[in-house]
């Protein structure tokens, strides 16, 4: 408290300098006619009442926080100054606000004297940081700071390449080459003096200890933003407060130039005018951008190829593509759509009504962009027009528009649904360097080698898929420090022990006054953030607050420097060993003593241990698939059945160990109807039928307690563990079949239609000869699963595909056999006629006790999963079907993922755009937490029949995840806002579902109030609708783009190589019923 009212003294006495300020060019403007000094005293004036606005800004926020400490320290009969987060009370505990839980991210306009900052305070997008009208907040200047202190690094290395340019020019005696060096060199030192003066300005404005509310944000939208390409139409229309160059003469007269360039590449140039008015339009086409740089030059009518810059701007495409994003979608708030919190204060319970498709409830009507306050603060309907503020003075104004090329637009409109399919990054090349999983990435944001020290001017990198260790390229086969995630790897010759130095570093929070950089993961550390930032006391780094555990024990010495003595070390050894081997050619060992010990060890284990089991399954990054770049597969099949062409790579255990029971369900254990209409499930591998393709072994789940298998049951499912390992098995290579057993193949089918299609197969609907039943078939290609390296995913999914029929669980699709042919394998699913979700409310609006009918039964078959250590990942209304009793089906398995316990996270990037949780999208690890977000997207489709978060392409929807909170009608029943602000809570350990307890703390939610769960699972509830079908062979409740088709396979050309085939041995399995 004490350094917070010495801040506080500090800055009364800054104000009282501005003040005075002001009062010299109040009097210098009364002084003197000339209309050029009287605009610059002007400008003057005007800077610095804001200076004064901001600076009594951070008054009242010191004041609030003394307050709040003494308030906390010691009591006090008067009430204590209000926190602008309202606070979790035993009575608002279960429905905290979503604004609340993002309140640290908004960025609050300066306030008057007394007021209190309100969840409805203004948010400042990164567009609006850079307007002139924008007044001063940490936010903004902590950008510039970082900005500015980027862009003097950047000049000064182009500056040097000048200089070194123009040495060999004078050497060589080129004339004209010289004279053009000489140019750019007097032109960079120029811009060098305008960035210098801005960044002491910016520098001379920051208040430490201030909350920069807009640290965090950062952080999360930081998510990488892909160089955008397409038509960038600007318009230069006049500026304002610039200050000009001097004139050489009193009859000089100053014109001035704006020149636009792209990536450093002048792209348009305006006309000489001398009013600053210049209105001029331009269309520039960009492949791959990210920046946008405008520089304002001024020129002397008497010479004419001497040009001055006076001011200098730059823009992020991807900032005004959002601006434009949120105009369009309206998400300022619409008339009857507000936040959560608003919800709240209205106190309305009433619940939504019966709707026709598109209808909206009395009262409220959807967001609509024409009405958007947007326009309000600048967006227009042709782009975005407002005045920028130019460094170091002025402001320009701009009117700016930008249209993507080759864009996959989503195919519904503002507010609709429409079906889409998944995406997944591409497996990209893995480089191991002491335990580290180096992939290569592309990065849109100012970052720095860990190594070396270094900027990545390229933007390309390599960064450690699990710890996130950001280098270069040239760089990261000199890491010498192990992976902290990979405490197990071989430490033969290991680098740290050969350098035998361990000095912790002190490591202590810091407020962050200029801008630095993690040495661990290479991004800049947030501007007066103490919490977050950490500096270690005897030796110059810093690094994050959540880093720290990683930075190696190196304190005093870098990493270069570590580099080179293990170089030596290295030089000095391999120099004895060859030293050695030539004095000594006759002794039989030249091998350091270690690995010597490490031979006869094995030598008398290789006599005295029976063979080892085979090693179990491979820690979770190397089941997970590389980071890379995205593909879309858009050939989404409809109905639910799972797109041939999505896998998620799962680990291949080894085929000899115990497979630990998973927890069972807290569910009846019959229900009379429960079940799929075809024998109950038995356990793969148990004596009522061969197995082929037994389930794979996994790690004991993290749970309290293991309840051993009742082996009187039929149904046991696994040996359970015990102190001793059980006998191997012996190896089967080929299914072993009974004589009563019957193959299944593709000669007992009848293909009937097409259901739906992917990249590399498809989904067929079929007759089995024998019985005349219909079966859903999923047709996967064997040449695309070996190109794509899938083939751990495909045995995933057909372990999920058991995992679902063991119990006859009755809301997951079932599995009555899988067999293969040369060229393709086959999954015989259970069919499912009524359709998916997506059909019927494309048809027509849920009602509430619709939608909450189909949530509770999803909600039983991700807690089922969850229990069975599988997430999801996939939930959407595509993927639930609808059967004719009116109950639904969860299908498409290919992205679940195994051994997801409690805890245990992954950090494959995957699923369908508009369901992915921000977790998933930051390309942070995650857990089952992620299946819940989705769970309340669906929530939010099915109540209000459009998409919480939308945009016309994949990466605005990801901003609008990671940015936007969602709109609710104003008279929207309370406990349907609490469940969904609680389950889109982009915070997972703070999500509903995200603890221990799982699917238990969302059932016990006041939305599910009245649910019995035993009825539920029991399909004992009646259902609100029932789909009709003309007959079995019916298939109109699918898409007629695919059931148009003839079902038929095509051929395929290529053939396998038997070792390719071998990937597919055992993958055959059957129903023992089926039999």
């Amino acid at each position: 408290m004490a350094s917070n009212r010495v801040k506080i003294d500090e800055l009364q006495q800054r104000i009282a300098k501005e003040r005075k300020i002001i009062h010299g060019f109040q009097v210098m403007r009364t002084a003197t006619g000339n209309q050029d000094i009287i605009r610059s005293c002007d400008s003057k004036i005007r800077d610095s009442e804001k200076t004064i606005s901001f600076y009594e800004q951070s008054i009242r926020e010191l004041h609030e926080s003394v307050d709040q400490g003494s308030s906390s320290t010691t009591p006090s009969s008067r009430e204590p100054p209000v926190d602008p987060r309202p606070t979790h009370s035993a009575h608002s505990s279960h429905s905290t606000s979503y604004s609340d839980q993002q309140s640290s991210h908004a960025t609050l306009v300066p306030s008057s004297p007394g007021s209190k900052n309100s969840t409805g305070a203004k948010t400042y997008s990164p567009l609006d940081l850079i307007k002139y009208d924008t007044p001063l907040t940490a936010a903004k200047i902590g950008r510039m700071l970082h900005h500015l202190e980027f862009k003097i690094a950047v000049e000064n290395q182009y500056k040097n390449g000048i200089e070194k340019m123009l040495k060999l020019y004078q050497q060589e005696g080129d004339k004209k080459s010289r004279s053009e060096a000489e140019r750019k060199r007097i032109e960079s030192n120029q811009k060098m003096m305008l960035l210098t003066q801005a960044l002491k300005r910016y520098k001379n404005l920051e208040v430490t200890g201030i909350k920069d509310d807009d640290a965090e944000s950062e952080e999360r939208k930081g998510h990488p933003r892909r160089p955008l390409s397409g038509a960038l139409q600007i318009t230069i229309a006049s500026a304002k407060d610039l200050d000009h160059a001097p004139l050489t003469s009193k009859k000089g007269i100053t014109e001035s130039i704006v020149v636009v360039k792209v990536e450093d590449t002048p792209r348009a140039r305006t006309h000489p005018v001398r009013n600053d008015r210049w209105n001029e339009a331009f269309e520039i086409h960009v492949d791959k951008a990210n920046e946008l740089e405008v520089i304002i030059y001024d020129r002397a009518s008497s010479a004419q190829d001497s040009v001055i810059p006076i001011g200098v701007m730059w823009i992020r495409l991807s900032d005004v593509v959002e601006e434009l994003r949120r105009k369009k979608f309206g998400l300022e708030s619409g008339p009857g759509w507000v936040t959560a919190a608003r919800v709240k204060e209205t106190g309305s319970g009433g619940e939504l009504m019966n709707l026709p498709p598109g209808a909206a409830p009395a009262g409220f009507a959807p967001p609509d962009p024409s009405v958007s306050s947007g326009q309000a603060a600048g967006t227009s309907s042709d782009g975005v027009d407002a005045w920028f503020a130019v460094e170091p003075a002025g402001a320009l104004r701009l009117q700016l528009n930008f249209v993507k090329s080759n864009v996959r637009k989503r195919p519904y409109d503002t507010g609709g649904l429409g079906r889409q399919g998944a995406v997944r990054k591409r497996k990209e090349e893995v480089h191991v360097q002491n335990g580290h999983q180096f992939v290569a990435q592309q990065f849109y944001q100012i970052v720095r080698c860990a190594l070396c020290g270094e900027l990545l001017y390229n933007a390309s990198g390599m960064q450690c898929e699990d710890c996130k260790y950001l280098c270069h390229k040239r760089c990261f086969t000199k890491v010498v420090t192990k992976c902290i995630s990979k405490s197990n790897v071989d430490t033969d010759g290991d680098e740290e022990k050969m350098l035998n130095y361990r000095i912790p570093h002190r490591f202590e929070p810091m407020t962050t006054i200029t801008p630095s950089w993690c040495c661990h993961c290479g991004m800049m550390l947030p501007l007066g953030r103490r919490q977050l930032a950490r500096r270690c006391t005897e030796c110059p780094i810093t690094a994050h607050a959540d880093c720290t555990h990683l930075v190696p024990d190196f304190c005093g010495m870098s990493m270069e420097k570590a580099n080179r003595l293990l170089q030596e070390i290295k030089t000095a050894k391999s120099r004895q060993s060859t030293r050695m081997s030539s004095h000594s050619p006759m002794k039989p060992s030249t091998e350091p003593p270690q690995s010597l010990h490490q031979d006869v060890g094995r030598l008398q284990l290789s006599h005295t241990s029976p063979p080892s089991p085979p090693a179990g399954p491979s820690s979770d990054y190397h089941q997970s698939q590389s980071p890379g770049s995205r593909t879309s597969l858009s050939s989404h099949p409809p109905g639910g059945f799972a797109d041939p062409s999505r896998h998620d790579r799962q680990p291949s255990s080894g085929p000899h160990m115990p497979r630990p029971l998973p927890a069972q369900p807290s569910m009846p254990p019959s229900q009379t109807g429960a079940g799929p209409p075809f024998p109950p499930f038995p356990q793969p591998g148990g004596n009522e039928g061969p197995v082929p393709y037994p389930p794979q072994p996994r790690p004991l789940p993290p749970q309290p307690s293991q309840t051993r298998p009742d082996f009187s049951n039929p149904l046991a499912l696994v040996p359970s563990h015990s102190s001793t390992p059980p006998p191997l098995p012996p190896q089967v290579t080929s299914p072993v079949k009974s004589k009563g057993s019957r193959k299944i193949g593709l000669d007992d089918f009848n293909f009937l239609a097409v259901l739906g299609k992917g990249n590399f197969g498809k989904v067929m609907l079929a007759e089995e000869k024998r019985s005349g039943q219909l079966w859903a078939i999923k047709v996967l290609k064997k040449d695309f699963i070996i190109e794509n390296d899938e083939v751990e995913s495909t045995k995933s999914e057909k372990r999920v595909f058991l995992t679902a029929s063991r119990e006859r669980h009755p809301f997951l699709i079932g599995l009555h056999s899988c067999f293969q042919t040369e060229t393709r394998i086959y999954f015989v699913m259970e069919y499912v006629s009524g359709g998916d979700l997506m059909l019927h409310i494309q048809r027509e609006q849920f009602t509430p006790r619709r939608a909450k009918f189909y949530a509770a039964e999803v909600l039983l078959a991700l807690e089922y999963f969850h229990q069975n250590g599988v997430i999801y990942r996939d939930l959407k209304l595509d993927n639930i079907l609808l059967t004719l009793d009116g109950h639904i089906k969860v299908a498409d398995y290919g992205l679940c993922k195994e051994e997801m316990w409690y805890q245990n996270t992954t950090s494959t990037f995957c699923g369908t755009p508009e369901f992915m949780a921000p977790e998933i999208l930051l390309e942070q690890r995650y857990g089952r937490a992620v299946d819940w977000w989705a769970f309340g997207v669906l929530i939010y489709e099915m109540l209000l029949g459009q998409s919480p978060f939308r945009g016309d392409d994949e990466d605005e929807i990801f901003d609008a995840i990671l940015e936007d909170e969602p709109l609710y009608p104003i008279h929207m029943p309370r406990d349907s806002v609490s469940i969904l602000q609680k389950l889109l809570t982009r915070d997972p350990t703070r999500r509903l579902g995200g603890g221990p307890n799982d699917a238990e703390e969302i059932k016990a939610h006041p939305f599910f109030r009245e649910t019995n769960w035993a009825d539920v699972y029991g399909k004992k509830i009646p259902a609100p609708y029932f789909p009709t079908i003309n007959g079995p062979m019916d298939v109109s409740n699918f898409d007629s783009e695919f059931t148009k088709e003839s079902p038929r396979l095509t051929p395929v050309h290529s053939q396998l190589r038997p070792e390719d085939q071998k990937e597919f041995e055992g993958f055959s399995w059957t129903a023992p019923w089926a039999q």
